[in-house]
């Protein structure tokens, strides 16, 4: 698996990943770090580490954190009025806005999963 493949496959278990320095840095929640993953991880750090520092990334306040790329879509498309929301487990749902561009589409779905972070972080509970 190359370190990308082990990139998505780690985000889409719920395990976040981040560069720091020369650490490479995870949150995962319970019993989602399986041993082979985490052998993985170590057997491709150095690459995960560069691809991790491709992107910059920005805390935001509560401890979330995401690309800023990522952030700079949500806060575009909420600037333009364009409606974001998740569903029941918080996956990010595409809007069929007509504004939206087929580079608004295509950045969707490279930051999909971060979207619906910040959706949900940024969506007060009732």
């Amino acid at each position: 698996m190359t370190a990308r493949q082990l990139l998505t496959a780690a985000r889409a278990a719920g395990i976040r990943l981040a560069a720091r320095d020369d650490r490479l840095l995870y949150d995962a929640p319970p019993g989602r770090l399986t041993p082979a993953l985490r052998a993985a991880l170590k057997r491709e750090k150095p690459a995960l580490l560069a691809l991790l520092k491709l992107v910059p990334v920005v805390t935001l306040l509560g401890g979330l954190t995401v690309p800023v790329p990522a952030l700079k879509l949500a806060l575009d498309l909420e600037a333009r009025g364009i409606p974001m929301a998740t569903d029941a487990v918080h996956q990010f749902i595409v809007p069929t806005d007509d504004r939206l561009t087929p580079e608004d589409r295509t950045a969707m779905q490279r930051w999909h999963a971060h979207l619906g972070a910040i959706v949900k972080y940024h969506t007060p509970e009732v």
